[in-house]
C-alpha cells in the first residue's frame, strides 16, 4: 500500500476524530439543556397531579391511590362552591354584609376540571407543556406511567393522610445518552411523601 492510498485512508479517520473531540463539549452542553427541559415537563405534570390529589381529598377525605380513580374524579365529579350574591357594600366586610341581609351566599356545583384547572391555574402553568388530563399519567418521553400511592402514617400520635406520586430520571431521560453525564438515573423525582406529611416536591420548591 503506497503513501497517497494511506493517507487518503487516514484523511477520513483524522476528521471524524477532530469532530469528536470539537462536538464532546457542545454534546454535553446539550445534554444539560435537554435533560433539563425534560424535567421541567415532569415537574410540571406532579404539579398537576397534586392540585387534582388536593381536591380528590377535599371531596373524598381520602387520597386518590390510582389514576383511575383520579382522572375520573377530575371528568366526572363537581364540587360545591359558595358565591356572594348581591353587592357588599365598601364600609362593611362580606361577614357584615351577610348578617345585615344585604348580600347572601348561593352553593353552586362546578365540574372538578373547571374548578381546578380554570383559566387562572392554566396561565400560571409553564407553557411549554400544554395541559393534557389523559396524558396525565404518563411520564413525558417515555412509556411509562407515574407510581401513585396513597395511604395513613403516624406523625407525632397522630395519623394523617399521605399520597406519593413519582419517577426515575432513567424513566424521563429515556433515549439520551447519560453515561458520565453526573446523573444518578435511579433516583426519584416526586411530589408529597410516604414517610413524611408533605405535598410538596422533591425537586426544591
Amino acid at each position: 500500500m503506497n503513501r497517497k492510498t494511506i493517507q487518503l485512508i487516514l484523511w477520513p479517520i483524522i476528521i471524524i476524530l477532530a469532530w469528536l473531540v470539537y462536538r464532546s463539549p457542545i454534546s454535553l452542553k446539550e445534554f444539560q439543556e435537554e435533560s433539563n427541559y425534560r424535567k421541567s415537563a415532569v415537574i410540571q405534570d406532579l404539579k398537576d397531579i397534586r392540585t387534582a390529589q388536593i381536591a380528590f381529598k377535599d371531596k373524598n377525605r381520602v387520597y386518590a391511590s390510582d389514576f383511575n380513580s383520579l382522572l375520573s374524579f377530575i371528568k366526572n365529579d363537581s364540587l360545591a362552591v359558595i358565591k356572594a350574591v348581591g353587592e357588599t357594600p365598601d364600609s362593611l366586610t362580606e361577614e357584615q354584609a351577610l348578617n345585615a341581609g344585604i348580600i347572601s351566599r348561593d352553593t353552586i356545583f362546578v365540574p372538578v376540571y373547571q374548578t381546578i384547572y380554570n383559566t387562572n391555574y392554566l396561565n400560571n402553568r409553564d407553557n411549554r407543556f400544554p395541559f393534557a388530563l389523559d396524558k396525565l399519567p404518563k411520564v413525558p418521553f417515555s412509556d411509562e406511567t407515574y407510581n401513585i400511592e396513597s395511604g395513613y402514617i403516624e406523625k407525632g400520635k397522630v395519623v394523617v393522610q399521605v399520597f406519593e406520586v413519582s419517577t426515575t430520571f432513567g424513566t424521563f431521560l429515556k433515549g439520551l445518552d447519560a453515561k458520565n453525564k453526573g446523573i444518578d438515573l435511579d433516583k426519584f423525582i416526586k411530589v408529597g411523601s410516604m414517610s413524611d406529611a408533605s405535598i410538596n416536591g422533591n425537586w426544591g420548591e
